[in-house]
């Protein structure tokens, strides 16, 4: 058995044995190998023919090129591995066939059938194989050699083959539908039973005949088109033609060819009696419309069982406005009212015909304009002699001017007998049928319009209702149509002539037919203009004293926001030239610096000095903008981990500086398992700024106390609930003034102050909101006027062994670092540099300029990289996004995030990456890059 795979001959083969490092394999390097076992790998690595060892105690796979296609994507980690692990889904079927080869017996398999997961699927498979035992030096059996051919497409093909001839033996064996079956020349090679008993032919005499002779000359172009059919697309759309009977007759036949192997087979209907009985249809069809045509005061037509019209008289095309083409092969339904068509008239009328023979017509039509004809006449079921249905004759005669004249008669009755009740009030009357609207005399005298003016329509009333109470009054007119209400009452503004608009009530009564449908609706139209006016003087009277107060509350509140916006700019004012301020002398500094490190003959020690002065200069700038992003709770924080009341006591004698000698200060901060994990610059920071509020409260003299204790849970502030957990509280608390309770909610908002204008720009305080929520935890105020304030700042809780561990983690950072890192960086500039301060520092570094062309490098190299830097805003996918990506796939490869600013850090944190805040120094780079990888490789 020849195998599916292709077997021609590669000049250079490239050895599979090569690309495995076996020394970690239980074979050990490929250089201690028995020579046995080396010179089967020569054999098989020069082969076409799909070749494998399995060798030594644990049963290792070693296998050619020509192999591959069949371990599809297990290929190459297969190589290496023990034979039953890597075909772990069909070992019990090979499991045997390993132990006879192995105890030293040749196993030969011509066909085994194995169900294997390959190319992502599980699929049946079928092999023909020899097991060849090789002995080793000791004699003893050290593995075995196979040679394989995979026959899955032959034993798939053999397959098919069987079951199309198995259908077509059973097809033949039918004995109502005639089989036939071509040659590959036409010819007929075999006929079932059915077929001879069509045609009157022994099998002997159909035999060899062609469709050429059993066909009329009429039929061939059929014929020819079936072939083509067969021969192109494997089949042909059945189609009718007549054969020749053995007698000469003809006969007519439903044919529906297919391809089979080399060549055709044929399912064949007997159909002439349903043609003949058409054709007697259409001859009787032909009688009946000449009958139709010549009768035109009576609209005659037919319709089938399923209501669809099949022939359509002269006197109809009068009655209804349809011409034949228009409505043949429609639906008799088009020419019933569409209310009658919602009611289910049309079946029950059929429905009627169908038991009594024959049904009414007497109702309302529909034209093809969409006018109302009234026609009185009856429905009739057709049927054949047998008593078969075979449809409907409905004759109809058009009575329209006489029913409209009667109905005339009425309403002009039930109007006069209307209007004796009504009042002065408009009276009108709507014939829904015809929309239709007439309207009483009033109409002139209330609203001012001519009788010549006056449409008589509804949709001249919908012209004159005002827009915003259309719908309404329109729904209100529906549901009283539907029967849902009584009658029909409204309330809506009316146009007048004069262009104003009147307020009305309208209210209707409907009227139904003796069938009980709703034909008609009458009512009267009430001016409330008057009643209307009224109402609104006295409501505007009893809404001015209210409307004064509003004013004057709402004049003082547009003074109190003018005067806090102005205070606001002003404030804005003062920052903005501070920090301007501030940048320029640190601008000086680094462009002063850099300057002179330009000249070439400036010495090695000044040029040291310039260097630091510029790193000490950009440290302080950073420390400027990480503060005035916290005002603006846009900062993305530098969380590490520290004791609080180690922090306070290192900044405690600043503290005094800035409250001055005539505030005394104490600082209680004895806690030995006060650790947390924040920002420590921001938290130095938000001490300054709630010392210095302190200070100003006291006027610069009092007593400020400053504690630290561990707390198990955050009480409930400003309408939050409270929380459970382990936190540090530290309190600042004052002698001073205290705040007022109206002014307790606003004080963390930014720029709200309570002192003098441009002694305060409110964003102290706000920076302290600002890094206690985006640290994880909560600031509580509480005070009273006179008594002074207490400023409690509640931060998240580190375990001391955590906190430890993570503190000898920073001590213990090398200057170096190792390892591949992917640089992602979208700015050319700062991903070069990036790429060439990493190198620099011991790290071999790949730089992708975004997100996407990063997945690309992970995808192609998934083994290469120890560690992923990314800047967090980029176009496109940003870090966040693109961090999530990567851990997806490779949840092991540690990612670090850069940012100097970032919303979606600032707002949502850093999703449990490690974050490196712009600037950053190249100790801070190392350390954070050489802990990832290590962390990755513990």
């Amino acid at each position: 058995m020849l195998s599916t795979l292709p077997h021609s001959t590669v000049p250079d083969p490239r050895k599979v044995t090569l690309t495995r490092d076996w020394s970690a394999t239980s074979l050990g390097a490929m250089q201690t190998w028995p020579a046995a076992l080396r010179t089967l790998c020569e054999v098989i690595d020069g082969s076409a023919q799909p070749m494998f060892i399995v060798w030594g105690a644990d049963r290792i796979l070693i296998y050619n090129q020509a192999y591959a296609p069949i371990l599809a994507e297990k290929h190459p980690e297969a190589l290496g591995r023990p034979f039953l692990e890597v075909w772990s889904e069909i070992r019990d079927e090979l499991t045997p066939l390993v132990e006879r080869a192995y105890a030293g017996e040749a196993v030969q398999m011509d066909d085994i059938t194995l169900v294997m997961n390959r190319r992502g699927t599980v699929e049946e498979a079928h092999f023909a194989f020899s097991y060849t035992p090789i002995r080793g030096e000791a004699s003893q059996v050290a593995g075995f050699f196979c040679a394989c051919w995979e026959i899955t497409a032959q034993v798939m093909a053999e397959r098919e083959r069987r079951v199309v001839a198995d259908r077509v033996q059973a097809a033949l064996a039918i004995r109502t539908v005639g089989i036939i079956r071509w040659g590959p020349d036409f010819g007929l090679v075999e006929v079932n039973e059915a077929f001879l008993r069509m045609t009157g032919f022994t099998e002997e005499e159909a035999l060899g005949r062609t469709w050429q002779e059993l066909t009329p000359e009429e039929f061939w172009p059929a014929s020819e088109n079936a072939v083509e059919q067969v021969l192109t697309l494997g089949e042909a759309v059945p189609y009718e033609k007549q054969y020749y009977r053995k007698d000469g007759s003809r006969w007519w036949g439903l044919f529906a060819p297919r391809k089979v192997e080399d060549g055709a087979i044929e399912f064949v209907l007997d159909i002439t009696e349903r043609k003949q009985a058409e054709e007697q249809l259409r001859e009787r069809e032909k009688r009946l419309q000449l009958i139709l045509n010549s009768a035109t005061d009576y609209a005659i037509l037919t319709l089938d069982p399923e209501r669809r019209v099949t022939s359509w008289s002269a006197g109809a095309k009068r009655t209804f406005g349809f011409e034949g083409e228009e409505i043949l092969g429609q639906s008799g339904d088009l020419l019933f009212t569409s209310e009658d068509r919602q009611a289910g008239v049309p079946e029950e009328e059929i429905r009627t015909a169908r038991l009594e023979e024959h049904a009414p017509d007497i109702r309302w039509h529909q034209r093809k304009d969409g006018s109302r004809v009234f026609v009185r006449g009856s429905t009739t079921i057709l049927r054949e002699p047998s008593g078969a249905e075979i449809g409907f004759l409905k004759v109809a005669h058009d009575e329209t001017e006489r029913r409209r004249a009667e109905e005339a008669v009425r309403e002009t009755e039930e109007r006069y007998r209307l209007a004796a009740r009504a009042t002065n009030d408009v009276i009108w009357d709507w014939n829904l049928a015809t929309n239709q609207i007439r309207w009483s005399e009033a109409v002139e005298t209330l609203f001012g319009y001519k009788p010549e003016e006056i449409e008589p329509s509804g949709s001249w009333w919908e012209a004159k209702v005002h827009p915003d109470d259309l719908q309404r009054a329109r729904d209100d007119a529906a549901a009283a149509i539907k029967g849902q209400t009584l009658g029909w009452t409204s309330e809506y503004r009316f146009a007048r002539r004069d262009g104003g608009y009147a307020d009305i009530l309208d209210r209707g009564t409907v009227i139904q037919d003796r069938c009980g449908r709703v034909v008609r609706m009458v009512g009267a139209m009430h001016d409330l203009t008057r009643h209307k006016q009224a109402e609104t003087t006295l409501r505007q009277l009893n809404e001015t004293l209210e409307h004064r107060v509003v004013e004057e509350v709402s004049s003082r509140l547009k003074t109190e926001d003018a005067l806090r916006q102005s205070q606001k700019l002003e404030a804005i004012g003062q920052l903005t030239g501070g920090v301007a301020h501030d940048f320029n002398n640190l601008l000086t500094v680094i462009r002063g610096s850099a300057q002179m490190l330009c000249r070439p003959t400036l010495p090695d020690e000044r040029r040291q000095r310039y260097a630091e002065a510029i790193a000490e200069t950009a440290d302080r700038a950073t420390k400027l903008t990480s503060q005035l992003l916290a005002f603006s709770r846009r900062q993305a924080l530098k969380p590490e981990v520290f004791n609080v009341g180690q922090r306070i006591d290192a900044i405690v004698d600043m503290l005094r500086t800035v409250v001055g000698s005539r505030v005394e200060l104490t600082a209680n901060t004895q806690c030995e398992i006060c650790y947390v994990e924040a920002d420590p610059s921001q938290f130095e920071t938000a001490l300054v700024n709630m010392a210095v509020n302190a200070r100003d409260a006291m006027d610069g003299v009092g007593q400020l106390r400053i504690s630290i204790e561990p707390m198990t849970g955050v009480p409930g502030v400003r309408g939050h609930s409270s929380a459970k957990g382990n936190f540090v509280a530290v309190r600042i608390s004052d002698t001073g003034a205290g705040i007022p309770t109206e002014k307790l909610a606003q004080i963390f908002e930014p720029f709200f102050t309570t002192k003098e204008i441009k002694k305060g720009t409110g964003l102290g305080l706000s920076q302290v909101y600002g890094f206690a929520k985006q640290s994880g935890g909560e600031v509580a105020v509480e005070s009273e006027p006179g008594e002074g304030t207490t400023f409690t700042v509640y931060l998240p809780r580190v375990p001391a062994a955590v906190a430890a561990a993570a503190l000898e983690s920073t001590a213990s950072d090398e200057a170096r670092g190792h390892g591949h890192v992917l640089v992602v960086e979208d700015n050319e500039q700062v991903g070069r540099f990036s790429t060439q301060l990493l190198s620099e520092l011991g790290f071999e570094t790949t730089w992708a300029a975004n997100a996407e062309a990063a997945l690309g490098l992970l995808t192609e190299h998934p083994a290469r990289y120890a560690a992923v830097f990314s800047d967090v805003v980029m176009p496109g996918m940003n870090g966040i996004e693109f961090g999530k990506e990567v851990r997806r796939r490779q949840p092991d490869l540690p990612v670090v995030l850069t940012s100097g600013y970032s919303h979606v850090l600032a707002q949502e944190g850093s999703h449990g990456f490690e974050l490196l805040h712009k600037p950053y120094a190249i100790e801070d780079l190392t350390r954070v890059l050489r802990n990832a990888i290590r962390e990755r490789a513990a």
